[in-house]
């Protein structure tokens, strides 16, 4: 990460030296610090007009190797300067709202349609593969299990190593769900790119609208909240990301009675090892 701990300071000096597409970069990132955080690379530069590339660039100068290691470096600077709360409220309460309002929200984002073609996509793969990293693999782990409960097979991974070995493999037929709440995974997003070359299809489940990995994805359902550097992973994150698997589920049991007998044999199977 870079030296300068104070990354806005070392921008607000060498504005008056950039170039006029960094200037522009740059003036946005002093008066919206806190909507970058929540910003992909693609978003960034859409907001201010600018490019992928220049970003980078913008990244580099600021002494970070990328705009990952920027946003962290950004990210404890605005934590460092943020006032003390002043605030009386209980904090459970708080939490409790914030992840309400985070369901309430999805609910209102997805896309029904796009929802619609996704439950078909599953009800017809051949294969399904599930992938996801660190934060994001907490929802692979539970897509995997609800899609089990309906006795719907999938393969889950988390090592994107295996992955991209198993991606290598599939077929026009297979379906491929990428999990990324950021849609800017590297790691992740090669995997899909072996998989897209397969000419199997993806789904894409994120909190970003827009990203690298987005723009890859044949469906893409996206979650209310995005996650930030330093709260990937926080309740109000993950629930809309699980809000989205459960709607998912729903609309795939409307295609075939099977799953609902399935989800019913699942659950008596496990029923002799409860006390």
């Amino acid at each position: 990460m870079t030296d300068n701990e104070n990354i806005l300071l070392h921008l607000r000096q060498g504005l008056p030296g950039f170039s006029p597409a960094l200037q522009k970069l740059g003036d946005f990132i002093l008066t919206e610090p806190q909507k970058v955080l929540y910003l992909t690379i693609t978003d960034l530069a859409k907001e201010t007009d600018t490019s992928e590339a220049s970003v980078t660039r913008l990244c580099r100068i600021l002494g970070c190797k990328g705009y990952t290691e920027f946003k962290m470096a950004l990210a404890l600077n605005v934590q460092q300067n943020q006032p003390v709360a002043t605030d009386d409220g209980d904090s459970i309460d708080a939490l409790v709202e914030e992840s309400v309002q985070a369901l309430r929200d999805t609910g209102k984002f997805i896309n029904r349609d796009v929802l619609q073609q996704a439950a078909t996509a599953l009800h017809q793969a051949r294969s399904i593969q599930i992938y996801g990293v660190a934060a994001s693999a907490i929802t692979g782990e539970y897509l995997h299990y609800r899609l089990l409960r309906l006795g719907k097979s999938a393969q889950l991974f988390g090592d994107m190593h295996r992955a991209a070995m198993n991606a290598s493999t599939l077929i026009e037929g297979d379906l491929v769900i990428a999990i990324s709440a950021s849609g800017s995974t590297k790691d992740l997003m090669h995997v899909v790119n072996v998989a897209k070359k397969r000419k199997a299809q993806v789904l894409m489940l994120s909190n970003t609208l827009r990203s690298p990995m987005g723009n890859l994805a044949d469906m893409l359902l996206v979650a209310a909240r995005p996650e930030g550097p330093l709260n990937a992973g926080t309740l109000s994150g993950k629930v809309g990301a699980m809000l989205v698997v459960e709607v998912l589920m729903g609309e795939l049991m409307t295609h075939d009675a099977h799953y609902i007998t399935a989800s019913q044999q699942t659950a008596s199977a496990t029923l002799p090892m409860l006390i």
